[in-house]
């Protein structure tokens, strides 16, 4: 199989792999796109967010997380202005609880760029900024962030929003922002 339809192969599993919700088909996918990208000789920063991504949308994340971690900083040293896999690092740290590296490389993140390619992770990005400044004690911070994610929220179509989990979590419930954000989404 040529390199070009190996790397076709691949993302095409991929996707297949990302919208499967079955345990045991995700683990066939998985093991598939690992074997193809074991033939694939030109790996570049995609190739490697997706070996992030495999071990990291994994039922045991938590034991290949330095796997995904290591995959994650290798897509980002072969392309700095490949997004995702700084966004994904950061999330692998959140996920560990190492605020202090999930908000330095949530930092690291082309705000201008994730923007441009999806608003709705855009403006989780700038939730989970606020979360992890909240939760360091810098809560003015942090609630200057979930103050400009109401904003955008307010003008967001439905489908650009996501549930505002980290906001949530670090507010009092009786917050004017809160508050605010209940009369947008309804079903808090």
């Amino acid at each position: 199989m040529k390199e070009l339809d190996i790397r076709k192969k691949i993302f095409e599993k991929y996707d297949e792999f990302s919208l499967t919700e079955h345990k045991s088909e995700k683990d066939t996918l998985r093991f598939k796109i690992k074997s193809l990208l074991d033939k694939y000789s030109e790996k570049d920063s995609n190739c490697y967010h997706v070996l992030g991504l495999l071990d990291y949308e994994s039922d045991d994340w938590k034991e290949n997380i330095e796997t995904a971690i290591w995959n994650f900083k290798k897509a980002i040293e072969l392309d700095k202005n490949n997004v995702l896999p700084q966004l994904y690092l950061a999330h692998c740290y959140h996920d560990l609880d190492q605020l202090e590296l999930a908000l330095e490389n949530y930092n690291k993140v082309n705000k201008k760029k994730l923007k441009e390619f999806q608003i709705w992770r855009y403006t989780k990005l700038i939730e989970q900024i606020g979360y992890c400044e909240y939760k360091l004690g810098n809560k003015k911070i942090g609630e200057q962030h979930f103050e400009y994610v109401l904003e955008w929220y307010k003008k967001l179509p439905e489908i650009d929003r996501v549930v505002p989990r980290e906001l949530l979590d670090c507010l009092p419930e009786n917050h004017w922002i809160v508050n605010e954000m209940k009369k947008i989404e309804t079903y808090l």
